[in-house]
This record gives C-alpha cells, sequence and structure tokens, in this order.
C-alpha cells in the first residue's frame, strides 16, 4: 500500500521481558518519488539501449564500435546501481535483535536478504548521524574497527532515539 506522508514514523521498539531489544525498520515513506524514479530510469535506459543496438546494427564491428559497447556497459552498471537503490528504498526493511550477547542484523528487500551478526563486546561506539539538512539521517556502529551504517533516511528524532536504545542494549550507557 502506498503511503504518500514523509513524515510517517517507521521505527519500532520493542523489548521482551528478559530483556532483549527488537528494532524493525520499515520500508521507505516516498514510494511515488520512487516509482517515478524507476520508471525514468528504465524508460531512458531502454531509449539509450534501442539508440545503440540500432547504431551497431547498421555498422560493422570496428574499433569505434568497441568504444561505444565500453560506454553502454558503463551506464548499464549506473543503471544497476539506481535500480538497486530504488529497490532499497521502495522494499528494504531492516530488522535488529540484541539478544545473547550479539546484535543481529538483517536487511530484507524483495528476495535479496544480508544477515549479519556483531558480538556486543566489539561494539566500541553507536552514534546516531543526524546532518543539518536530514536526508541522510541514520545510526553508526563501530565495531572491530569497521562503521556499519544501520537505517536510510531516517527522521531525526527516530536516529537518536535507536543510538539510544542500542547504547544501553549493547551496554555502552
Amino acid at each position: 500500500m502506498l503511503s504518500f506522508n514523509p513524515h510517517r514514523r517507521r521505527l519500532s521498539i520493542t523489548h521482551d521481558k528478559r530483556g532483549a531489544l527488537s528494532v524493525r525498520i520499515s520500508r521507505n515513506n516516498d514510494e511515488s518519488t520512487y516509482i517515478a524514479l524507476f520508471i525514468g530510469s528504465t524508460a531512458i535506459f531502454v531509449w539509450f539501449a534501442w539508440l545503440i543496438a540500432s547504431g551497431l546494427m547498421r555498422e560493422p564491428f570496428s574499433v569505434g564500435t568497441f568504444h561505444v559497447l565500453v560506454l553502454a556497459a558503463f551506464i548499464a552498471l549506473w543503471y544497476l546501481i539506481v535500480i538497486r537503490v530504488v529497490l532499497w528504498r521502495l522494499c528494504g526493511v531492516e530488522e535488529l535483535l540484541v539478544q545473547h550477547g550479539k546484535l543481529h542484523w538483517t536487511r530484507k528487500a524483495l528476495f535479496w536478504v544480508r544477515r549479519s551478526e556483531i558480538p556486543t563486546q566489539s561494539i566500541t561506539s553507536v552514534e546516531a548521524v543526524t546532518p543539518w539538512h536530514g536526508l541522510s539521517n541514520h545510526v553508526e556502529v563501530t565495531a572491530l574497527g569497521k562503521r556499519k551504517s544501520i537505517g536510510d533516511m531516517l527522521l531525526n528524532e527516530e536516529a537518536v532515539k535507536l543510538a539510544q536504545q542500542l547504547r544501553h542494549a549493547v551496554g555502552l550507557a
């Protein structure tokens, strides 16, 4: 179902009786923008592919054709990156579970699922990143010298609350 309220809360935090923290970050709120971006980028890519293919059908293969194919591969790569971002923003859901000394982090978007497991002892910091423009509010977790970004385009209050709850759950607060 499409919702056209860009300020709808996406963060759901629950605690169970055994002290486990469960967090769910729902998909992004601005579906109409991402549907338009998906349709527009696909239309432009199909037009470009048709233009390249029709040009290649008229000319025999040469060094110039090779350069055109390299350009086409570069544009196809960018198209795949745009589609990946659009699909994540349309369908992406993150689930966090802190229990038994581990942070279990699952990211899902359609059939794409990634799971991470981080021992809470290795987590050295949890910070809410809220830039002035508010377009990329998220939480950064530092563990084993690596930074992981949790949440994408959260509301300012959601990022701060999530960081606070995670700090408390992993024992940093």
